[in-house]
């Protein structure tokens, strides 16, 4: 038993992908030179998750939407695309905006891309984007449609800037920034503009677009800190 888990933690340390879904607290750390972070457990804390919101924030052409399949990839779940702009990998189902609550099922990862193209604040009165909001809150339940028809789903939300996108996408589990575009500090919402002068910005300044493509600053109640990303497989 022990050498089965002690395999499953090597698996997972690199980038921590993988299918089966530990809880974080059940991780052993073993006592020789292998060693769980504090970002390892933040992940799989999340990856454990019966459903969560992540939401990614960062310019356009800074590696958000490989962001986003990495961390789809890593969650190890059944995975659909709202993707307006760009074809997500083959073993991600691309589906449009009208499929989400016909096509996903639970126990899977649903990742909005390019958030501002279709659920902005001017879109609140919309019927679609009212169920996206009233079932954030229910990831981690059963789904019980008609009312609630998503649950025990992984939504990951990716956007330009928070000030684009529904308010409601900010209850979220985690978030990974990358950097704003050059004006875009001027429009944030003012909490999210504090956070990228005092902690995001300053890891950010002076690195070359290689760089920024491969990390992320990642926040969850338990890790604050930057990451790498790798591409996905």
């Amino acid at each position: 038993m022990m050498g089965n888990l002690l395999e499953l933690c090597i698996k997972v340390v690199p980038y921590l992908l993988g299918y089966n879904r530990p809880s974080y607290q059940d991780i052993p750390v073993p006592s020789s030179n292998l060693t769980l972070t504090e970002k390892d457990l933040a992940l799989l804390n999340l990856k454990s998750k019966d459903g969560s919101v992540i939401l990614a924030i960062g310019s356009r052409d800074t590696g958000k939407t490989e962001l986003c399949y990495r961390l789809a990839e890593f969650l190890g779940r059944p995975t659909y695309a709202v993707s307006p702009q760009q074809v997500p990998p083959s073993w991600i189902q691309h589906i449009t905006l009208e499929e989400v609550l016909t096509e996903v099922q639970p126990d899977s990862t649903l990742i909005m891309d390019d958030l501002p193209a279709y659920m902005s604040n001017r879109d609140y009165n919309e019927g679609m984007i009212r169920v996206m909001e009233k079932s954030i809150p229910m990831v981690r339940h059963d789904p019980s449609p008609p009312e609630f028809p998503l649950g025990r789903i992984h939504l990951i939300f990716s956007t330009q800037s928070t000030a684009q996108a529904d308010r409601y996408i900010m209850d979220c589990d985690a978030a990974f920034f990358k950097p704003l575009g050059l004006l875009m500090g001027d429009i944030e919402r003012p909490n999210i503009a504090r956070m990228y002068r005092n902690e995001i910005d300053p890891c950010f300044a002076g690195k070359n677009d290689m760089f920024i493509k491969k990390h992320a600053y990642m926040m969850s109640r338990t890790f604050k800190g930057m990451i790498e990303v790798n591409k996905t497989t």
